[in-house]
């Protein structure tokens, strides 16, 4: 090697020597779980600077967003990284992109925050809860413990007799399922065509339900909760059947069993048959002697109404109106049952009003 080349190596060593090239740390974002900030790591001293100089040259947002625009966020220095604080909560489960962009150093990723993990959902309650059904019934309920997804009650509900053969097609097939509006309670329709006698479907096929006969409604473990989760196991309900119920509901028939004023005992009303609950909470109301109707608290199974004041009971002839849409589960109405031929009994129109007298004795 020549004396010029190695002089040459000798001046370039001592330059790299004395002036060092540069390392730059690795820029890295992370989500701090306990608190929802972004912690930015790794940003040199000047960068670090620059980005609390001017905060628009960092964008979080959710990554599938389309806008050039990030959410609403804070900027705070903390031990050489940078805590980026959003106004609103992060949603979990949802991916983020944060992006930095610095004239000479740009940044990128994905940061998720993790979803809780959701609970298997229950089917906690059955309705009508009474141990016999009438064999013409029109409505059963199920409730879950947490919201549902709509649209698979067709496929994973299924009406077996007691032999464990399926009843075929027992349920009124409609485009949409019949949710209460908190996607906890569902309406199953058994087919009225089936059950109305003297028309096509119950002259060819009969009706799902026989008087003297035990089914099992058996609710399959594939039933996925409105997050996804499914319900773990089959459920299966049991269910014996009476004879059909074909009369006119008749309020006057009703046992009323009658608090003392005073007191705060509930007031009670034992029907004759099984009503259908939801309308027995809309359709029943009672007013006190003054005319303004009553605050309490309602409970009813069906099978009875209960009305407990929010004030003690007061002398005086209380009015229990019935509203004449009133239904039990099986279709039946004030002056009309179900079966009723068209034409042969009038819609009414005016409510029934049962005067109930409240004394101290």
């Amino acid at each position: 090697m020549s004396t010029l080349r190695r002089w040459v190596r000798r001046a370039l060593l001592a330059v790299l020597l004395s002036n060092p090239i540069p390392v730059f740390a690795e820029i890295v974002a992370r989500l701090d779980i306990e608190t929802g900030n972004v912690v930015l790591s790794g940003l040199a001293s000047a960068e670090h600077q620059a980005v609390l100089a001017k905060p628009d040259v960092l964008r979080l947002q959710v990554a599938s967003s389309m806008s050039d625009r990030g959410m609403l966020v804070s900027l705070v220095s903390d031990s050489g990284d940078i805590l980026v604080a959003p106004r609103f909560p992060l949603r979990p489960g949802t991916d983020y992109a944060l992006k930095l962009d610095l004239p000479k150093s740009q940044f990128e990723t994905i940061l998720t925050l993790p979803a809780p993990d959701a609970e298997a959902p229950q089917l906690i309650a059955f309705a009508p809860s009474q141990a016999v059904l009438p064999a013409n019934i029109l409505r059963l309920y199920l409730t879950f413990s947490q919201p549902m997804d709509s649209g698979q009650l067709r496929q994973s509900v299924t009406l077996l007799r007691a032999d464990g053969t399926e009843v075929p097609n027992p349920f009124l097939n409609l485009e949409t399922e019949l949710w209460d509006g908190a996607q906890t309670r569902a309406t199953l329709l058994l087919d009225p065509g089936r059950i109305k006698q003297g028309v096509g479907p119950n002259a060819e096929v009969g009706a799902p339900l026989e008087a003297g006969e035990s089914y099992r409604l058996r609710v399959a473990g594939n039933v996925r909760s409105a997050a996804g989760q499914p319900l773990g196991s089959d459920v299966s309900i049991a269910l014996r059947v009476g004879p059909a119920e074909r009369r006119a509901i008749n309020p006057e028939t009703w046992q009323i069993l009658v608090p003392q004023a005073g007191s705060q005992s509930p007031l009670t009303v034992a029907f004759d048959r099984i009503m259908d609950s939801g309308a027995v909470r809309r359709l029943l109301t009672l007013n006190a002697p003054d005319g303004t109707q009553m605050a309490g608290h309602i409970t009813t199974d069906g099978g009875g109404w209960s009305f407990v004041p929010d004030v003690p009971w007061q002398p005086g002839s209380y009015d229990l109106k019935v509203d004449p849409e009133l239904e039990d589960v099986s279709g039946n109405t004030i002056g009309a049952p179900f079966d009723a031929k068209p034409g042969t009994i009038g819609l009414r129109t005016d409510p029934v009003r049962l005067s109930i007298n409240i004394t101290s004795e």
